[in-house]
C-alpha cells in the first residue's frame, strides 16, 4: 500500500484541530520545529523518521489510521491507559464554530479517502459531530 504524504498532512491537520492544538502547542508537546511540523501538516517533505519521532508524542493517535487511512483515529481505550472524550469537554473555542469547523474538514478528508478507493470511519466521526453540534446549539 503506498504511502500518501498529502493524505497524511489532513489527517494529522484534523487530528490536531480536533485536539485545538496550535502550532506553539505542537513545538511544545513534541520538540520539533515550525518548518517540520509545518511540512507534516501539509503533506510535504516529510521524512519517516521525523514523522514517528512526532507521532509517539500522541499516545493516543492511531499510526496505522495517520499513515493509512485504516482503523480509528484513535487507539483502542485502554491500550495506552487514557480515555478520549474528544473532542475536548472544555472547548476554548465557540462550541458550535469548531464542530461546523471539524465537519467542513472531515467532509474534505472523507472525500479524498473515498477518491483514493477506501473509506475510514468517516461516517461515525460525521455522527459524532453531528450529535455534539445539535447538544451545542440547544
Amino acid at each position: 500500500m503506498a504511502i500518501d504524504l498529502q493524505q497524511i498532512g489532513k489527517r494529522f491537520r484534523f487530528y490536531t484541530h480536533l485536539n485545538e492544538l496550535e502550532m506553539n502547542d505542537l513545538k511544545a508537546m513534541t520538540g520539533s520545529d515550525e518548518e517540520t511540523l509545518n511540512n507534516i501538516l501539509n503533506g510535504c517533505n516529510i521524512l519517516l523518521d521525523e514523522l514517528v519521532a512526532i507521532v509517539k508524542n500522541f499516545p493516543d493517535l492511531n499510526p496505522q489510521w495517520l499513515i493509512y487511512g485504516e482503523g480509528s483515529m484513535f487507539k483502542p481505550k485502554g491500550e495506552n491507559g487514557d480515555c478520549h472524550d474528544t473532542p475536548k469537554n472544555c472547548l476554548k473555542k465557540d462550541k458550535a464554530a469548531y464542530l461546523q469547523q471539524m465537519k467542513n474538514m472531515l467532509i474534505e478528508l472523507d472525500a479524498a479517502e473515498v477518491a483514493k478507493g477506501h473509506h475510514a470511519d468517516v461516517d461515525a466521526l460525521m455522527s459524532k459531530l453531528n450529535e455534539l453540534k445539535a447538544k451545542a446549539t440547544e
